[in-house]
C-alpha cells in the first residue's frame, strides 16, 4: 500500500499535468490497488482448499 501511495504523490508532483481530477486518479489507485490484493488473497485461499487443481500457483 505505501509503494501505491508513493506513486500516486509522485505523479501528483511531477512536471506533467496529465492529472485532470486528483480525487478521481486517487479513487482509481485505490480500486487498482485493492483489486489486486483481493485477487492475490483471492487465488491463495483457492490453491489452499485446492492442492492438487494444477491451475495453483504455489
Amino acid at each position: 500500500m505505501t509503494k501505491a501511495l508513493r506513486r500516486y504523490f509522485n505523479a501528483l508532483r511531477s512536471n506533467e499535468k496529465h492529472i485532470k481530477n486528483v480525487e478521481n486518479y486517487l479513487y482509481g489507485t485505490m480500486q487498482n490497488l485493492f483489486g489486486v490484493w483481493w485477487n492475490k488473497q483471492a487465488a491463495r485461499e483457492y490453491a489452499t482448499k485446492h492442492p492438487d487443481d494444477e491451475r495453483t500457483w504455489n
